[in-house]
């Protein structure tokens, strides 16, 4: 009777101990992070685009873009965390410039969607330029001008999910402190989600 009485003590305790850890499981907090690499047509046309991210892990990947959006996304639970995306504009020597001017523009942004496990989820995010301005008119002689300035954007989110801006950088881009983004709405709108994230 005592050993069957043990034996119920024993399990009923192992029982509650998988039970906390799966509510510590359940109890952490998780950050959706992304990089983001938007050109315009034109940049196609007059420069190869190799982008420099910082991956899941914080550390320098690399990929080609061929077309005018470049998207990366990940969940993590390991904060604090750092972002950065640089989008390197290589002019191509094999084309020639046969027009006056071209169009162009690109936009790295790194941003976060940080949820907090105690309830409460908010967005925050930086990007290099202003996502809703219009392509710059670029005459052909300033091509190669344009294309060193692509500045690289970056944050660091701490334990807390506040973020502040960092300057990502990853050797050879143009360095220039990252504005913070104030486009709450053009942050979750990479996440697919709605305005009503921002209320």
């Amino acid at each position: 009777m005592l050993a069957a009485i043990l034996c119920c003590g024993m399990t009923a305790g192992a029982l509650m101990a998988c039970g906390n850890n799966k509510d510590e499981n359940e109890a952490l907090d998780t950050m959706d992070a992304l990089c983001h690499v938007m050109v315009s047509e034109d940049v196609l046309k007059v420069a190869d685009v190799t982008v420099h991210y910082l991956d899941a892990k914080g550390q320098e990947a690399t990929e080609r873009m061929t077309t005018t959006e470049w998207k990366k996304q990940w969940t993590t639970t390991t904060l604090p965390a750092r972002l950065g995306v640089w989008a390197q504009l290589t002019p191509k020597a094999s084309v020639a410039l046969t027009e006056v001017s071209y169009q162009l523009k690109a936009i790295s942004t790194a941003g976060y969607l940080f949820h907090a496990a105690k309830g409460g989820d908010w967005a925050n995010g930086w990007t290099s330029a202003n996502p809703y301005a219009q392509p710059e008119n670029v005459a052909a002689t300033d091509v190669s001008s344009w294309c060193s300035k692509s500045a690289s954007t970056g944050c660091i989110v701490d334990a807390k999910g506040v973020g502040n801006p960092a300057i990502a950088d990853f050797g050879g881009n143009y360095k220039e402190t990252s504005p913070y983004n104030d486009f709450c709405i053009w942050v979750v709108s990479l996440f697919g989600l709605g305005p009503e994230a921002c209320e």
